[in-house]
């Protein structure tokens, strides 16, 4: 069954190219010069029966808006997930359109991998969605972000997501390594099979191959019954490996003969069991040094690390920052009993001057702490709880940091922690601004560009 998309951007050549892409990819295109028009082709589409699955929608639109758009689509019943796209301020407009419903968001100039992992991640959403299949990705397993990283990202995961070669993530704690992992099954031939999660830090030795192998009857003293590790409960799917530079050395001999040759056996049993899996493994270590001091076996090293992926901090993506947070106050809103809407300007300057050394995991922890104190629609700095300074404020350097990057790092904080503070107390006047700063228009002007903000953001 082919994807019906429709393309809904006034740039006939933009157009032009998307279709070429998609319809390259057997989807069903249809085009929309402007809001009206994609709002008519929707409602009619869904009145004969044949709804679209997808639409691809820019946010600049003559006549009637993106946002607009959205709102009309969702109170028509109109089923379809909408991927917004958009060039300028893409964080704001991201963050916007996530809170009228869109399902993703997609930067502009547009990548060919970026586009085809989105619009294929939402058919796949709205397909398991008839069906009611519980397989169906969460509304939490996207990739946030409009950086070029994640354009790069999303590159290699369209490389290797078709493919059963093995990946292994890279990356500090708490960057979002599973949740790689998952876009990369969900992507895959293998997305209707099961994904299947083990921490291999979890459990001792002992407990950790019976987790993973299973075991048959009388295989020691408590297997009263034959029991399925979590190899089978995988077979024609993906397992992921979470920590595997975790995983004790007498279990790597055994995993990598699951990698070798697709077999494994039970504690106890005296066959091999033949399985069909796709391996992804994440790690927050450096694996060439596990096996320098022999933690980690070379020819374990060879078979995991095939098509290797690398996740940045949270601090070298700071401009994120607003649109994962935005997106976690809406993921997690109603489990705290709140209609909270969104971040007050200061808000989000304080929670983008932090380093957080927990990284999108801390985040979260902190959205969901704030989504409790906040008693409002905006959640303010106040709720946030967080140091007066920033991440400069009595924490410890990172010392393993060279020391311009560290000094750039702060100056860089200082000066978006500044202008959010600034832009927020002039509603976003730019004249006014640069007369309390006593700087030239002109350059608060370009300093407000080089860090992505939008006055129009600080408007009242």
């Amino acid at each position: 069954m082919k994807p019906r998309v429709l393309v809904v951007d006034d740039e006939p050549a933009t157009v032009e190219i998307v279709r070429a892409l998609l319809e390259q990819d057997g989807a069903e295109v249809t085009a929309a010069g402007d809001g009206r028009e994609a709002i008519a082709e929707a409602l009619g589409a869904t009145a004969s029966g044949r709804g679209f699955d997808v639409v691809l929608l820019d946010f600049h639109l003559p006549h009637v808006s993106g946002s607009e758009v959205i709102r009309e689509l969702g109170a028509r019943g109109v089923d379809a997930r909408v991927v917004v796209m958009s060039g300028a301020d893409p964080t704001r407009i991201a963050a916007e359109t996530m809170r009228l419903g869109a399902f993703d968001f997609v930067a502009k100039p547009l990548s060919r991998a970026d586009l085809r992992a989105r619009v294929e991640r939402a058919y796949r959403d709205r397909r398991l969605a008839a069906r009611g299949d519980a397989r169906r990705p969460r509304k939490s397993d996207v990739i946030i972000g409009t950086g070029a990283w994640v354009k790069q990202l999303y590159e290699r995961i369209g490389m290797v997501a078709s493919t059963d070669v093995t990946v292994t993530v890279h990356g500090p704690s708490g960057t979002g390594k599973e949740l790689v992992a998952r876009t990369i099954h969900n992507l895959s031939p293998r997305y209707e099979r099961p994904f299947v999660v083990v921490s291999c830090a979890a459990l001792p030795a002992t407990l950790l191959e019976d987790e993973l192998f299973g075991h048959v009857r009388g295989a020691f003293t408590d297997a009263s019954r034959d029991r399925d590790g979590l190899f089978a409960q995988a077979d024609g799917g993906t397992l992921f490996l979470d920590e595997i530079a975790e995983l004790p050395v007498q279990l790597q001999a055994k995993l990598l003969r699951v990698l070798q040759f697709h077999e494994f056996r039970r504690l106890g049993d005296d066959h091999d069991r033949r399985v069909d899996i796709r391996i992804i493994a994440a790690t927050n270590r450096d694996l060439d040094q596990m096996v320098a001091t022999g933690e980690l076996r070379q020819d374990l090293l060879y078979r995991i690390n095939v098509f290797p992926l690398t996740l940045p901090p949270l601090r070298d993506r700071r401009d994120d920052i607003p649109l994962l947070a935005q997106h976690f106050l809406l993921l997690h809103r109603a489990r705290a009993g709140k209609k909270t809407e969104s971040f007050t300007p200061a808000a989000i300057a304080r929670l983008c001057a932090e380093d957080w050394p927990g990284n999108v995991r801390q985040l979260e922890n902190k959205i969901q702490e704030a989504l409790v104190i906040a008693d409002g629609p905006l959640i303010d700095a106040a709720d946030l709880e967080l140091a007066p300074g920033g991440a400069s404020g009595g924490q410890v350097l990172d010392l393993t940091r060279p020391f311009q990057e560290l000094k750039h790092g702060v100056i860089d904080r200082f000066e978006r922690d500044y202008l959010m503070s600034l832009l927020a107390a002039h509603g976003g006047n730019l004249a006014a601004a640069a007369r309390q700063a006593g700087m030239d228009r002109k350059n608060l002007w370009a300093l407000t560009r080089k860090h992505g903000l939008d006055l129009d953001g600080f408007r009242k």
